[in-house]
């Protein structure tokens, strides 16, 4: 149990230094400033194992995991894989969704060199960039995000705090493009 509450403990840790690194020393090597932050607190993390006695003061014998190795292990193994998993795809998915779904497009394409009309006509493995948008409006009219008028949608009340909010996410994590 003394692995769960490290890792889990230290992955939040990174959560917050990650966030903190990417707002306020911003880099086009994203990527590797999270790798840097994982490799400081899985460091960290190792100290604190070391540095904590096996029941944490606080933990009943039945939830010690022996050999104390094994504990050791399994707490390095939890937290890379919050890391890699979790954090990690967290970021690389909210800058570039879109982007990797067209590098995948490229890669299935007979040929290497495709224009603008193929990749508008074939995203999404053939379905085409109308299919994409219309998915997600289909996703956004099912939880009332917008409402259909006639052959127009509008932003409900709901879509409109959600838009703030994520809105004020991406701006706090500076994902928007930068001018």
């Amino acid at each position: 149990m003394k692995a769960v509450i490290l890792a889990t403990a230290m992955t939040i840790v990174l959560l917050v230094i990650v966030t903190l690194v990417l707002r306020f020393h911003p880099t086009p090597r994203r990527a590797r400033q999270m790798m840097l932050s994982y490799f400081a607190c899985l460091i960290g993390t190792a100290l604190v194992w070391f540095a904590t006695s096996a029941d944490l003061g606080f933990l009943a014998q039945s939830l010690l995991i022996a050999p104390p190795w094994l504990d050791l292990s399994l707490m390095l193994f939890f937290f890379s894989a919050a890391f890699f998993g979790g954090v990690l795809q967290l970021y690389n998915l909210a800058d570039r969704g879109l982007s990797l779904r067209i590098l995948i497009d490229f890669a299935e394409a007979d040929s290497r060199f495709i224009d603008i009309d193929w990749l508008i006509a074939n995203y999404g493995g053939g379905k085409g960039l109308a299919w994409m948008y219309g998915k997600r409006i289909a996703g956004m009219l099912e939880t009332n995000l917008v409402e259909r008028k006639a052959e127009m949608i509008e932003l409900t009340s709901k879509g409109a705090r959600a838009a703030a909010v994520l809105f004020a996410v991406r701006r706090f994590l500076r994902l928007e493009p930068q001018s």
